[in-house]
């Protein structure tokens, strides 16, 4: 059973990271992963939430802000957390879906140093880049910019997964 579950977090891991070098969009790489291998929902519904996730990269719409890697794993992580209907949670289950996206953010945060993608691209890259500029953006290309997100996406994305599969284990 753990082999099981090592070759899935492998997985997993590897499509967030192949995503976020080959077509970018740190969050919405890392929801991606998750949709395609927890199979949480339809692919209409699926392509409807990667859409929504796409404006939160480059720290929430280019501004550097919270890791947008981080945030498609807090979402995967709320998609498994509460089984069932929103409406049918109750506040155990809306508790139980915070707590687990707490301590997701707090494993992210030790295991990156930080969740700011300001910070983080700082550390990774010698400084930050205003991607939303054209010149800066070409300077954040040629600094190794999609080696290094494609790093935290897929680390983003395991660090997901092991939570979702914790907490499905759970629900058994």
């Amino acid at each position: 059973m753990q082999s099981n579950r090592d070759e899935l977090l492998d997985k997993v891991e590897a499509a967030a990271s192949t995503c976020e070098r080959d077509v970018h969009g740190c969050g919405r790489c890392v929801l991606s992963a998750l949709l395609a291998n927890f199979d949480l929902m339809d692919k209409e519904c699926a392509e409807v939430a990667l859409k929504g996730m796409l404006p939160l990269s480059g720290g929430i719409a280019q501004t550097r802000n919270t890791c947008a890697a981080l945030l498609g794993g807090v979402m995967g992580i709320g998609m498994v957390a509460i089984p069932g209907k929103l409406e049918d949670a109750g506040m155990d289950g809306i508790r139980g879906s915070m707590k687990a996206g707490n301590e997701y953010y707090r494993k992210f945060e030790r295991e990156l140093g930080n969740t700011r993608c300001f910070d983080i691209r700082a550390v990774g890259l010698g400084r930050c880049f205003d991607t939303a500029d054209a010149d800066e953006y070409r300077k954040f290309v040629e600094a190794g910019a999609y080696d290094l997100c494609s790093k935290v996406c897929g680390k983003a994305a395991r660090m997901a997964a092991e939570f979702m599969l914790d907490i499905q284990e759970s629900q058994k």
